[in-house]
C-alpha cells in the first residue's frame, strides 16, 4: 500500500523498467465491491465462531495483506485466494494497480489521519522471486527486509514496525522463538484517527444501563446528542450514520431490535445488500442518539475462518512458486486490533500478519430515539471509495480497557 506522508517507511526500488499502470475507474469500483463482499463474509464467519463475543477487525487490512500473498501464489492456491477475496477475473497487473490507486485515495485525506503500511520480512538466504518483490514494492510500497528468524531481534524488528505504523496502539504482534521453518512474514498495518464532524458534549455523558446478552445489566458511560442525523429504520434495526471531520469517512451504527441480535442482523447483510439497500437507506431526520463510550482490544487467528470461506490450499497443499523456489505454505494469518470511541471521535488500528513456513513439516418519520443499550454492530467506511475500513460487534462495551 501507499505509505502515509506522515510515515517515512522505505521501500525497495531495485527493479526498474516496469510500466506504470493506472487502474480504470470501473476496476477501482469493482475492487471496492470485492473488498466489501469479503468484509461481510469474514465478519460473519468470525461471529459464527465466537458467538456473543466482542469482535473488532479490519477486513481491509486482511484483504490487503492477502493480496500481497496472492502475488506469490499459483495454481489452485491462487484461484482459491481470488475466489475468497472476490477478485476472480481481474488481471493481476490491473488488480494491483487498483489496490495502489485505492490506497493513494485513502491516504490523500486531510481531515482525518489514515496511515497504511506494508512489509515483507524474509529469512536471510531465501531467494524471493524478482516478480513477487517488484510487484509488492511498486504497487503496495512494501518494506522488504531480510532477517534471521532464529535470532531474538527478528521479533523486535517486526514489533517495532507495527508499533510505529499504528502510533503505538498495536504492539507485540510477533513472538520469539519462531518455528525453525519460518521463512516469510508479510504484514499490513492500518491506523485511523478521526474527530466527529459534530462532537458529543462531555457534560451530557452519564451512566446508563447496558443490557448484556445473559440478561444482566451494566452501567456504562453513555454519550448523548440531539439534532438532525442521517438515519434509517430497516427490517429489524435502527441505524445512524456519524460523519467524521470532512464528511468522507463515516461510522455506521446499527442497533438490532429487542427481538433480534447482532448475529441475526449480520446474517441478513452482504456486500450487495450493503451497497444497494443499506447505504441508500439513510435520510436526514431529527432525533436523539445515546451511545456508550467504549474501548476494545482484540486478537484473532484467521486460519479457520479463511478455510471455511474456501481458502484451503494456502494452508495445506500450497503453491507459492511465484514467491520463492522453496515450497512454502501459510501457517498463520493473525490480526491484532484496537478501537477507542469517545466524545471527540474514534481511534482505531490493526496489524495483520501472514506467517509462511517451509512445507517440510506442515500440520495442518417522527423524531426517533435510538438508545444503544444492548449489543450492537458498527462499521467505519470511506464514502468516496466505498471501502469498509473497520467492523465490529459489541456485546459488552466494558471489554478490555474501557474508561
Amino acid at each position: 500500500m501507499v505509505m502515509s506522508r506522515k510515515l517515512g517507511f522505505g521501500f525497495l526500488l531495485c527493479f526498474t523498467g516496469l510500466t506504470v499502470l493506472a487502474a480504470v475507474p470501473d476496476v477501482q469500483e469493482e475492487l471496492g465491491v470485492a473488498n466489501t463482499a469479503f468484509a461481510f463474509d469474514l465478519l460473519k464467519q468470525i461471529s459464527n465462531e465466537q458467538p456473543k463475543a466482542n469482535v473488532f477487525i479490519s477486513p481491509f487490512s486482511v484483504s490487503s495483506v492477502l493480496q500481497m500473498v496472492a502475488n506469490g501464489a499459483a495454481g489452485n492456491t491462487k484461484t482459491e485466494m481470488q475466489r475468497v477475496l472476490k477478485t476472480t477475473g481481474l488481471a493481476p497487473d490491473t488488480l494491483n494497480a487498483a489496490c495502489r490507486d485505492l490506497n493513494e485515495s485513502l491516504n490523500s485525506q486531510t481531515n482525518v489521519i489514515l496511515n497504511l503500511a506494508n512489509a515483507v520480512w524474509f529469512q536471510e538466504g531465501l531467494h524471493l522471486k524478482p516478480g513477487f518483490v517488484a510487484t509488492n514494492s511498486r504497487f503496495f510500497h512494501a518494506k522488504l527486509a531480510p532477517v534471521d528468524f532464529q535470532k531474538p531481534d527478528s521479533a523486535q524488528i517486526i514489533n517495532d514496525w507495527a508499533e510505529s505504523s499504528t502510533h503505538g496502539k498495536i504492539k507485540e504482534v510477533a513472538h520469539w522463538p519462531f518455528n525453525p521453518l519460518t521463512r516469510v512474514i508479510l504484514a499490513n498495518a492500518i491506523y485511523f484517527k478521526g474527530a466527529w464532524d459534530r462532537p458529543f458534549d462531555k457534560k451530557k455523558t452519564e451512566p446508563r444501563a447496558f443490557h448484556l446478552p445473559g440478561g444482566s445489566e451494566k452501567p456504562m458511560p453513555t454519550m448523548e446528542q440531539g439534532g438532525q442525523f442521517s438515519y434509517q429504520e430497516g427490517d429489524g434495526f435502527q441505524a445512524v450514520r456519524l460523519p467524521y471531520a470532512g464528511g468522507r469517512v463515516q461510522m455506521y451504527l446499527f442497533l438490532p431490535d429487542t427481538n433480534s441480535n447482532p448475529a441475526k442482523l449480520l446474517a441478513g447483510m452482504d456486500g450487495s445488500i450493503w451497497q444497494d439497500k443499506i447505504l441508500p437507506g439513510f435520510h436526514d431526520r431529527e432525533g436523539t442518539l445515546a451511545f456508550p463510550r467504549f474501548k476494545l482490544e482484540y486478537q484473532v487467528v484467521l486460519n479457520d475462518s479463511l478455510e471455511a470461506l474456501g481458502m484451503r490450499h494456502a494452508f495445506d497443499d500450497a503453491d507459492f512458486s511465484a514467491m520463492a523456489d522453496e515450497r512454502l505454505f501459510v501457517s498463520e494469518v493473525k490480526q491484532k486490533s484496537f478501537v477507542g470511541v469517545n466524545e471527540e471521535g474514534t481511534e482505531a488500528a490493526a496489524v495483520t500478519t501472514v506467517t509462511m513456513r517451509n512445507m517440510a513439516v506442515f500440520k495442518p418519520g417522527k423524531p426517533f430515539e435510538m438508545v444503544v443499550n444492548r449489543p450492537f454492530v458498527f462499521v467505519v467506511g470511506d464514502d468516496e471509495t466505498k471501502s469498509i475500513l473497520f467492523m465490529g460487534l459489541v456485546f459488552d462495551p466494558a471489554g478490555s480497557g474501557t474508561n
